[in-house]
C-alpha cells in the first residue's frame, strides 16, 4: 500500500484536532490533540522538532497553523528548524 499524500494526510490530522477541539474544548482539546499529532508526525522529516513545537502551542489557532507550517514544509522539502 502506497505511503499516502501529504495533502491528505494534513487535511485528515487538521480535521481529527478540530473535532478534539469541538468535543473536548480548546484547552482540553490542544493538549488531548498533542498526542494525536505526534502519531500523524511519527517517522517523518523533522517531526521532532514538530513534535516539540506542538507542545508549547496555546491555542487551537496555533497549533492548526504550526501543522499548516509543517506540511507546507514537507511538501516543499524545507528545513522546519529554520
Amino acid at each position: 500500500m502506497p505511503e499516502p499524500d501529504l495533502d491528505w494526510v494534513a487535511e485528515t490530522l487538521t480535521g481529527h484536532v478540530r473535532q478534539l477541539y469541538e468535543f473536548y474544548g480548546e484547552y482540553l482539546g490542544i493538549r488531548i490533540a498533542r498526542k494525536h499529532i505526534a502519531w500523524y508526525s511519527r517517522g517523518r522529516p523533522d517531526g521532532a522538532v514538530f513534535r516539540n513545537k506542538i507542545n508549547y502551542t496555546e491555542s487551537a489557532e496555533q497549533q492548526i497553523q504550526a501543522i499548516r507550517d509543517y506540511f507546507d514544509c514537507l511538501q516543499n522539502k524545507g528545513d522546519l528548524a529554520a
